[in-house]
């Protein structure tokens, strides 16, 4: 059996967000035949909102001193090093996979023998350029800073991935960004995937009251909230007083404002409720980095989505009448308004819905992860 020790950014035992719901994705599949992997998973421990500002101000004062990104230092933590460090002297493992760009610092830390791969949610460096994109041409001094770290991240994250050697990706536009700055990296790309049936929902009526329309986030995740304060400001205002929006996801409860037509609900432990209260889901996201996983999981369930074509990046998506793309404010007040419950009647075939089935991937990833090992016992 091979043995896998998962340093892990997130504990997939917990459901929050994009991060979590991609982590279980993965290790199931590597648990089940024909990988058949024992695999443990040490999370970083989780911090109050308080002690994670904190951090991230201790952090960017040794990023001062030290000349590593702020990024890093904020992840650096002895107690995750302590506990890889402790399994990986109590028992033998045939690999090392690390989840997340974050962890790359345990890199030196690990044993030259055992072979390792970076589970990538995102390009670290591009994600941190989206959220600071206002001071990239800004003089001031924290503009100044904030683009050195950015090149300071970019430098240590493209050394470290050449470091590692092998790598799975969420987005094949990531994994290409990647292949292209590092020509020798083994990868492959498995986009978030799901298991069992998909859902029952709720088909959309041409002569009913209401429109239902639905975002499903992790409110706490930046892309998430700059995504539905942009719809909120400039479409939301201009919509047919039939349209409802339904807001499902952590921090939900918290995003928008007191309205008749907007219902906050929160975290719901079983998807069918999100399903069965819309007609379609919305997907305004228009920064960020990686993949879009709960656009993912939408069309796994079939259900229509209405997205910007940054939600859909990096996704092995086909032209598909369910799923529209549209940018601008402007396009998306018309489509809502004259052609949503065209869209809400519809379904996303099953050809685009299965290349988000896990058990599609399985021999690839199975391929993957022998390979790798193979590989880094004859280079270590």
């Amino acid at each position: 059996m091979i043995r896998i020790l998962m340093p892990s950014i997130v504990d997939p035992s917990i459901e929050m967000g994009g991060a979590w719901t991609s982590t279980r994705g993965l290790v199931r599949l590597l648990r089940a035949r024909p990988v058949a992997a024992e695999v443990e998973v040490v999370p970083v421990r989780r911090r109050s909102p308080a002690a994670h500002r904190l951090r991230q101000c201790i952090a960017a004062g040794r990023s001062l001193i030290s000349g590593r990104p702020a990024k890093i230092e904020f992840c650096r933590s002895q107690a995750l090093l302590s506990e890889v460090t402790h399994r990986l002297s109590g028992r033998q493992f045939d690999l090392v996979m690390i989840n997340g760009t974050d962890l790359l610092w345990l890199l030196p830390h690990l044993p030259a023998k055992i072979p390792r791969v970076l589970f990538a949610h995102n390009i670290e460096h591009q994600l941190f350029a989206s959220g600071i994109r206002g001071h990239l041409k800004s003089s001031g001094l924290v503009s100044r800073l904030l683009r050195r770290d950015h090149r300071r991240l970019r430098e240590y994250e493209m050394g470290s991935l050449r470091q590692a050697g092998s790598a799975i990706f969420l987005s094949s536009a990531d994994a290409a960004f990647a292949g292209a700055e590092c020509p020798e990296l083994r990868s492959i790309t498995l986009p978030p995937l799901f298991e069992g049936s998909p859902a029952r929902r709720r088909i959309g009526r041409a002569g009913a009251d209401w429109l239902e329309i639905g975002m499903l986030a992790n409110f706490d995740w930046w892309p998430n909230r700059e995504g539905i304060q942009w719809f909120l400001r400039e479409i939301f205002p201009h919509l047919s007083p039939e349209i409802r929006l339904h807001l499902f996801g952590r921090h939900s409860r918290r995003v928008a404002p007191d309205h008749p037509r907007i219902l906050r609900h929160g975290f719901l432990p079983a998807l069918e409720q999100v399903w069965s209260a819309c007609d379609f889901m919305i997907c305004p996201i228009i920064s960020g980095g990686g993949v879009c996983v709960k656009f993912a999981e939408t069309v796994y369930h079939r259900m229509p989505v209405l997205g910007t074509h940054f939600s859909a990046r990096g996704l092995p998506l086909d032209p598909d009448p369910s799923i529209v793309l549209l940018d601008g404010a402007g396009e998306w007040i018309e489509f809502l308004n004259t052609d949503a419950r065209c869209l809400a009647g519809r379904t996303v075939s099953d050809f685009i819905a299965d290349r988000f089935r896990a058990d599609r991937y399985a021999s690839a990833l199975s391929e993957f992860v022998s390979g790798s090992i193979r590989e880094g016992k004859a280079t270590g």
